[in-house]
């Protein structure tokens, strides 16, 4: 019998995980998106503060993102807020898809993302005691 892979099973429950929580803004940017860019100036603003954004989510994931000063925070947020002017019009929409992407992912991915961690745990453990009793056998019936 093959044994399931449940490593395989972690990065696809968080890979969903990451997809369902975002899915509710993704959703809202694609239907909304002539209002955001009504000008070619808003487009570029707008996709530079996406990119500016997204680096700064990258760097939070890989664990990297450190805090700077605060004159370079309170910049560095003057900067996102000029270029992501046009959403901040639907702040509280956005916020409020956020949350219920949150909530999903809450209760559709979190639980079996933390089962699933604790089986692969176990399946460790497991193997590792399997290894150690296996020595220990070899070692007594070498002996009779």
């Amino acid at each position: 019998m093959k044994k399931p892979n449940h490593k395989l099973r972690l990065v696809l429950l968080y890979v969903f995980s990451f997809l369902v929580s975002i899915l509710p803004l993704l959703v809202c940017l694609v239907v909304k998106w002539n209002d955001y860019t009504t000008t070619p100036g808003d487009t570029v603003k707008l996709c530079a503060g996406g990119i500016i954004v997204l680096i700064f989510v990258f760097l939070k994931v890989v664990g990297k993102l450190r805090m700077p000063r605060r004159i370079v925070l309170f910049g560095i947020v003057f900067i996102l807020v000029y270029l992501l002017q046009s959403l901040l019009n639907d702040l509280l929409l956005l916020s409020g898809l956020a949350l219920v992407g949150e909530f999903v992912d809450y209760i559709f991915f979190q639980r079996m993302i933390r089962l699933t961690k604790e089986t692969i745990i176990l399946e460790k453990s497991a193997d590792v005691t399997s290894i150690k009793v296996e020595e220990v056998f070899k070692k007594y019936i070498g002996r009779i």
